[in-house]
């Protein structure tokens, strides 16, 4: 059986591919694109594989190889590339990028890849992005800057989706905050984020060009209109990326492929994935596997459901949709608090991991690595707090059991199905009915070495609480409190039931509070061996602290059953504008005073071959040292240091 996948790669090169007789290889090209048809292809090759090149195809391997030697660990961002994937449901394109070192090669039939190198290189011209870069000095080895053209070139042409108003000529649609969002995620080690920042937020339509500091396009003084000029033109709705329209035709979704040592199954039914997993003996403690089975063809892995009962996601839907699906629900709740409370979930998942890793990453894989593997889940933790419900089927039952349950339960074995989750509504999980007024304090808070990325939490915590008047005294009575934490050391997030039962009926106090915050910390210790026990303690101490102390301050009761002086949800004392997304970065506004004695030191000359850098050319005029495979029997230099005053080495 001829095995063979079909997909789309921009990019330079490919006709220079030659066969042998361990891959056979068909190459179609035309003027803007290329077509790779790899057949007897095997299954465990990701698009960027670390095997190269002795345990596959040389020529593959180093087609593949897109930007950079791989991590295989998607924590830095440098081989990120655009994979543009139809939807023949809705009859649309969705663009996402994904990193190339953690996507098997198997997933991406069907699909059109972009690489830095595919919209602009040193042959056909760079594109306005790899020019901006090496303006604003945003490149210094370079290693980590194709990712982050690519992360923004995302950005760029998802952007070019949303309805008007359009920018000015020569701006994209993308506003200035998510902009510099868009390189969340992709690590620099050398250069610094403001340039980098600065060459992002350049194609900003809201743009303040006062703010975007040193760079070789423009000098001092200069007005706006000399400014915009000097930037290299950005030109929207470009077809560099164009999706072709064969691979629509070719989106085939039953996917049989196999080799002497690899199979890769795509299954469309749970009947026809319970045939493969009944051959499949359990993998744990397997550090490989010799199947492979793809789930995102199957319907009730892959559904998003919503009715008076809450939101069904299915496990294989990716953690970007599942975002979304949850921002869907904030525009059809009965309660503002409601509203909010479902934002506030979208917002802190958007905190998990980088773009081009929620792009890829399932639901269901958080939850199971959470269960099973003891994973520092946000995810977990927060629908824990929420009170949502797995669906797990074992032959031909299902059962429901609550995010509690699931994750003190045995690790699920080869025969079991987890198929989706569901987040309750507030009403049936509040008891509320939907004429009842509902004032509701909900918080999710992350500690983490960086607000957003790859940074796994030292801590993370959400706490809610339904607040009401005292008809006896002037308190405020707490009810319904739940307050999950998670990520402190233990094996999976847990809820402070006693710290829940301890506040229920009570009126809150100081005293009350103290209290609860003495309970607290004798129940949030982590393990032994855990990295700054004191201080995870003292986090989930302080949450609880902060997430009450405003209904300490002034006494004073405000129309529409607002409490204390504080609307729950939104407070500006507490929240930012829900309308405005802050700056990650301070402004980079920079005066410099040249001095021509020293000319042309100091001058804001643009690196000569940053471009070249950006581009991560398939020329090879930018290669690195890693990108070079260790020949056999190399010899490797290392520098030590020892504590003698003499010393012999012997060789």
């Amino acid at each position: 059986m001829a095995n063979y996948l079909n997909f789309d790669i921009y990019d330079l090169q490919l006709t220079n591919l030659i066969g042998n007789s361990q891959l056979r290889q068909l190459l179609i090209s035309t003027a803007n694109w290329s077509i790779l048809v790899v057949e007897d292809i095997d299954c465990s090759l990701e698009l960027q594989d670390r095997r190269q090149p002795r345990m596959m195809n040389p020529d593959l391997a180093r087609m593949m190889n897109i930007d950079r030697y791989p991590t295989t660990q998607g924590g830095c961002g440098a081989c990120v590339v655009l994979l543009s994937k139809y939807n023949p449901v809705l009859d649309q394109v969705d663009d996402f990028t994904v990193s190339s070192c953690l996507t098997l090669l198997c997933s991406i039939n069907g699909c059109s890849i972009t690489t830095t190198e595919g919209i602009g290189n040193t042959r056909d011209g760079f594109h306005p992005i790899h020019e901006r870069f090496s303006g604003f000095h945003a490149s210094q080895c370079g290693f980590c800057t194709p990712g982050m053209c690519m992360s923004l070139f995302s950005a760029l042409v998802n952007a070019e989706k949303i309805p008007p108003p359009e920018p000015p000529l020569g701006f994209s649609k993308l506003k200035v905050s998510k902009a510099e969002k868009a390189i969340v995620g992709n690590l620099c080690r050398y250069t610094g984020y403001h340039p980098m920042a600065n060459a992002c937020k350049s194609f900003g339509a809201d743009v303040d060009m006062e703010d975007l500091g040193l760079n070789s396009f423009w000098r001092k003084g200069d007005s706006k209109d000399v400014k915009l000029s000097s930037l290299p033109s950005y030109k929207r709705n470009g077809d560099v990326c164009a999706f072709p329209q064969f691979l629509k035709s070719e989106n085939r979704s039953s996917l049989l492929l196999a080799s002497c040592r690899y199979s890769w199954s795509s299954p469309v039914s749970i009947e026809e994935l319970q045939r493969f997993l009944g051959s499949v003996v359990d993998g744990n403690g397997m550090e490989s596997y010799d199947k492979y089975i793809d789930l995102r063809y199957i319907p009730e892995l892959s559904m998003i459901r919503r009715d008076d009962s809450g939101i069904n996601i299915g496990v294989a839907i990716t953690i970007s949709k599942a975002i979304e699906a949850v921002k869907e629900c904030n525009q059809h709740g009965f309660h503002i608090e409601e509203n909010m409370v479902y934002k506030k979930i979208a917002d802190h998942m958007e905190k998990v991991a980088s773009g081009f890793i929620q792009n890829s990453a399932s639901l269901g894989g958080n939850l199971v690595m959470a269960q099973r593997n003891h994973f520092p889940s946000d995810i977990a933790t927060v629908l824990l707090a929420v009170g949502s419900l797995v669906n797990i089927m074992n032959g031909l039952r299902s059962k429901e059991l609550t995010m509690e349950e699931f994750l003190r339960r045995p690790e699920l074995d080869s025969k079991s199905i987890l198929l989706s989750v569901k987040i309750q509504d507030w009403n049936r999980l509040m008891g509320i009915s939907s004429g009842t007024r509902m004032n509701l304090l909900f918080e999710t808070n992350r500690a983490a070495p960086q607000p957003l990325g790859n940074a796994l939490p030292y801590l993370n915590a959400v706490l809610m609480a339904e607040v009401s008047h005292c008809t006896t005294s002037n308190g405020i009575i707490l009810s319904n409190c739940r307050f999950a934490f998670g990520a402190y050391g233990t094996k999976h997030p847990l809820r402070a039931t006693k710290v829940e039962e301890f506040f229920t009926g009570k009126v809150l106090s100081v005293g009350v509070l103290y209290e609860a915050v003495k309970l607290l910390g004798a129940i949030v210790v982590p393990d032994d061996g855990t990295s700054n026990p004191a201080y995870r303690s003292s986090l989930a101490v302080g949450f609880l602290f902060e997430f009450f102390s405003h209904l300490f301050e002034a006494n004073v009761e405000l129309p529409d059953g607002y409490i204390n002086g504080y609307s729950p949800l939104l407070s500006p004392a507490k929240q930012l504008d829900h309308g405005k997304i802050p700056t990650l970065l301070s402004s980079s506004m920079q005066e410099v005073e040249l001095n021509r004695q020293y000319h042309p030191v100091g001058d804001p000359i643009a690196k000569s071959r940053a471009t070249i850098q950006a581009s991560c050319s398939l020329y090879r005029e930018a290669v690195y040292v890693d990108d070079i495979p260790s020949p056999t029997n190399c010899l490797h230099e290392a520098s030590f240091t020892v504590h003698a005053s003499q010393c012999g080495f012997f060789f």
